[in-house]
């Protein structure tokens, strides 16, 4: 049982998940699961967190003692590290505080396993694709984002349009993903997946209005001859 109430599924596909967690993904998906149970329950450690999260959600890893135990604890610093951020340290510094600008005024769980950020931005899409052109601008903007800041401004652009539409994303996966950005070795097939999200979703709507029109009396020729 996790911290909001619900059964916490398996990674894969039963539990909507394509790739497993890496360790720091799962630290976060069970931070935002606890941080999310205490909020939908409106317990005050829950509110109070996810207001700090936001109000550190433009600073640096590590700089806002009030967000430590959220965003530090717990992740692995090996010995002998600089006072810069690890790649892990951002990452997951980036993914609560993304969390919390998402939860914030919502009685849903913005948190969900299995919605990759491809998956929820295509979900942004109006049905009459109206904002599909602008939606996809600001996705690629982010993907192709040269540095970490840029990334993190364009991410909560989207993070606000996703709360706007009452969309989730997973956000352990999030983590991970960020984390394997900064790797140049790992960034093309992060951005990869990415994409094969949005457009596996996009042939899904495809599908879909395809299944709709075939059972519309309205568009079968036999009906309206």
């Amino acid at each position: 049982m996790s911290a909001d109430g619900t059964t916490r599924a398996p990674d894969g596909p039963a539990g909507g998940r394509r790739v497993p967690l890496r360790r720091l993904g799962t630290l976060v998906d069970d931070r935002v699961r606890d941080l999310q149970g205490r909020y939908r329950r409106n317990e005050s450690s829950g509110v109070s967190d996810l207001a700090a999260l936001r109000r550190a959600s433009t600073a640096s890893p590590g700089s806002d003692p009030r967000v430590w135990e959220l965003t530090v604890a717990g992740l692995d610093v090996p010995s002998g590290t600089s006072d810069e951020p690890t790649d892990e340290e951002r990452a997951a510094h980036a993914a609560l505080t993304l969390y919390a600008i998402h939860q914030q005024s919502q009685t849903a769980s913005m948190h969900r396993a299995g919605y990759g950020l491809g998956r929820s931005v295509r979900a942004l899409v109006l049905p009459d694709r109206s904002n599909e052109n602008a939606v996809r601008r600001r996705f690629e903007a982010l993907g192709s984002a040269n540095t970490f800041a840029e990334l993190m401004e364009h991410a909560r652009g989207l993070v606000r349009q996703l709360r706007s539409a009452d969309v989730p994303l997973d956000y352990g996966r999030l983590a991970d993903d960020l984390a394997m950005l900064q790797d140049p070795a790992a960034a093309a097939g992060v951005r990869l997946r990415w994409g094969r999200e949005y457009h596996r979703a996009r042939q899904a709507d495809a599908a879909g209005s395809s299944a709709a029109a075939r059972t519309d009396p309205s568009t079968n020729p036999k009906e309206t001859a």
